[in-house]
């Protein structure tokens, strides 16, 4: 069951009247969208960018919606409200409120989706759990989420993404979580915030919504300016996570990825230490739920890997791609460069592209980013940079070391002519860059009779 109930009791919850005459007095699930709408749901017209949800609502009922969120008079029955899309997150806060489960929310500058991915899969040896799919973290994606919550669910993981101020409150004032954890805070979105601080100070939004007697916090102890503006906005209990150092006791052995927790060794299914440090926060997160640890010792299967999120393709002569083109943070670039000069003597390619929302900031953290990699072992790194973007990082690298393109064709061509068997090619740009397209051409352009699929 998804959310249902009676449109006379969400017109009282929605503070206005039914208009017009419904086929129904129910309704059995939620829509926005007119392609999976199912006859019995009700219909929430949303006005986006892009698309404007009235102008499908005859779509809708005739599909079978039985009435529709509205902003403006419909040629159906409707529920009139100011802003459908309030209407909408005032719904699913409602219904989440139906189940008393840990909701645990998940925020934080770089590792939300691999956090998210990590501890769904691991909560699922104790039960059945709820997850936001693929990138519904935001004002649409948590409401939708939350809608599918159902009678068997156990838990529900739900990330939540940010690009100013508020948005994590209102996210959370939805989800209504038990449970807040924040991966860390880092520099994306800093060109919108302005600083590292007022960056920290938005992720700990996520903790004010917390119950101040029954929620817990679970914070990357590691990360002090975190740990500094949590304590100005929390109280109540919380949890810390870390690797390697008291109070912490987690410690990490990279070859093979395990953590050691006492006398138990739990593998770590995603490569680097930034993503052990991901799954310790997971492990803590199970641990403090009362939950015992010992099922994962056994390990635990994600789900099929998302296209340009730790995705990891073999080719036929040997040649591993990293795909990691669905963002970039300068965090998280520096840890995806860490990650591919981990494999020993083999060969190792970084194509890289811009990332997004910087700022002022962008020539230093460019040029922090550039720092790093001139420490790796990398046999080059490729940037497509049209617009000249990273020319701080190009200054902090050997120049033998560094190429540059503006074009994503010749860039395909050359790395597809200087690859060996057996080298390993990281590829990472802010999503906007479209940098899996070089990818896909430079697989096209060494190994024609190999398609890439989304099997991959």
């Amino acid at each position: 069951m998804t959310c249902s109930g009676s449109l006379a009791s969400l017109a009282q919850l929605l503070s206005t009247s039914i208009s017009g005459q419904p086929a129904a007095e129910t309704f059995s699930g939620v829509s926005t969208d007119t392609r999976q709408l199912r006859s019995g749901n009700l219909f929430v017209a949303i006005a986006g960018e892009r698309f404007d949800g009235h102008d499908y609502s005859a779509e809708a009922f005739q599909k079978g919606a039985v009435a529709a969120i509205a902003s403006r008079p419909l040629d159906g029955p409707y529920l009139l409200v100011p802003d459908t899309l309030v209407a909408y997150q005032t719904l699913a806060r409602w219904w989440r409120s139906q189940f008393a489960i840990p909701v645990l929310a998940i925020t934080g500058s770089a590792g939300k989706t691999s956090t998210k991915e990590l501890l769904a899969a691991a909560l699922s040896a104790y039960g059945t759990v709820l997850k936001t799919e693929a990138n519904f973290n935001n004002d649409l994606g948590v409401p939708l989420t939350l809608l599918q919550l159902d009678q068997c669910h156990d838990f529900a993981v739900v990330e939540m993404a940010m690009r100013g101020p508020g948005e994590i409150a209102r996210l959370a004032g939805t989800a209504l979580p038990t449970h807040g954890l924040i991966t860390n805070v880092g520099t994306a979105h800093i060109g919108r915030l302005g600083s590292r601080e007022a960056i920290a100070k938005a992720k700990c939004e996520l903790l004010q919504s917390l119950d101040p007697q029954a929620g817990v916090a679970l914070l990357n102890g590691e990360d002090e300016l975190l740990q500094t503006t949590a304590a100005r906005v929390w109280s109540g209990k919380t949890l810390r996570f870390g690797l390697d150092r008291d109070p912490f006791p987690l410690t990490w052995q990279p070859h093979p990825s395990v953590l050691q927790w006492g006398d138990r060794r739990f593998p770590v299914p995603l490569a680097g230490r930034h993503q052990a440090l991901n799954y310790a926060a997971v492990l803590v997160a199970i641990d403090g739920l009362g939950l015992d640890l010992d099922p994962l010792q056994q390990g635990i299967a994600l789900p099929a890997q998302l296209s340009g999120r730790n995705r990891v393709l073999m080719l036929p002569d040997g040649v591993e791609i990293l795909d990691e083109t669905y963002n970039a943070a300068p965090e998280a670039m520096v840890a995806a460069l860490q990650v591919l000069c981990q494999s020993g003597d083999r060969r190792h390619w970084a194509v890289l592209g811009p990332m997004r929302e910087l700022g002022d900031a962008a020539p230093e953290l460019y040029a922090a980013v550039g720092a790093i990699a001139a420490q790796l072992e990398l046999a080059g790194i490729c940037l497509f940079d049209p617009e000249a973007e990273m020319e701080s990082l190009v200054q902090a690298l050997p120049g033998d070391r560094v190429y540059q393109f503006g074009d994503r064709d010749e860039l395909a061509q050359w790395l597809a002519a200087r690859v060996e068997g057996g080298d390993r090619i990281l590829f990472k740009a802010a999503r906007s860059i479209a940098l899996e397209t070089v990818l896909q051409r430079f697989v096209a352009q060494r190994y024609p009779e190999r398609e890439l699929t989304a099997a991959d």
